[in-house]
């Protein structure tokens, strides 16, 4: 039974093809040929990409602020050199005399990489070069005296650094140290700041002798 629907429905295709196809294979007078529309994709335009800001590092291989941040992978928890200015120095708050005040924090500042930077995000806080203020005052007037502080060289070997006497608001520097999300005296940020080492300045607002 199966054999016989095979060869009926064999059958009943010959006889359909004369109707598509000449007598030599040539196409029907009456098919019709469509051509579709030409496709245009509707891409957008390649978004310019802006330069940076800073130059990660400089040509003497110390890191911009943005630099160390945007390399963070790499220069977290490492001994780095970061150029900036100087752009806030914390101020101690005045205690009334025979009052008790809070104990202030210790001496810290923060860099950027432009002199009038007022954005926190982009600016690095600098924390470790000095216990208190009192230390930067006594280390500034012997200075100013021709005393600078002068260390042995078993006190340096240990890691101890003369107390910066030239640090102003406005100066361009190059600071040498740590950079960690935890520093000493209780200082921390996620983003990362110097524990301070030791500095050069590069440009001095206030004039005198670079350290």
């Amino acid at each position: 039974m199966n054999r016989a629907i095979r060869l009926l429905c064999a059958a009943a295709l010959l006889l359909t093809l004369p109707m598509a196809c000449g007598s030599e294979g040539e196409a029907a007078a009456d098919l019709t040929i469509e051509r579709l529309p030409d496709v245009r994709p509707n891409l957008p335009e390649v978004p310019t990409i802006p330069p940076p800001p800073h130059p990660a590092q400089y040509s003497d291989n110390s890191y911009s602020v943005y630099g160390l941040r945007h390399r963070i992978r790499n220069t977290m928890d490492s001994d780095v050199e970061v150029t900036g200015y100087i752009v806030e120095i914390y101020q101690p708050p005045e205690c009334p005399e025979g009052e008790r005040c809070p104990t202030p924090a210790a001496p810290h500042m923060w860099i950027a990489d432009t002199q009038n930077e007022t954005d926190s995000g982009k600016r690095l806080m600098v924390v470790g070069y000095a216990e208190n203020q009192a230390q930067i005052d006594e280390a500034v007037e012997k200075a100013e005296r021709g005393q600078a502080e002068e260390l042995t060289a078993e006190q340096i070997a240990m890691g101890m650094r003369p107390i910066p006497t030239d640090f102003h608001v406005g100066n361009k520097i190059k600071v040498s140290g740590r950079f960690t999300q935890m520093g000493g005296s209780g200082f921390n940020s996620s983003e990362g700041l110097m524990e301070y080492r030791i500095h050069q300045t590069l440009e001095n607002v206030a004039g005198g002798d670079d350290s």
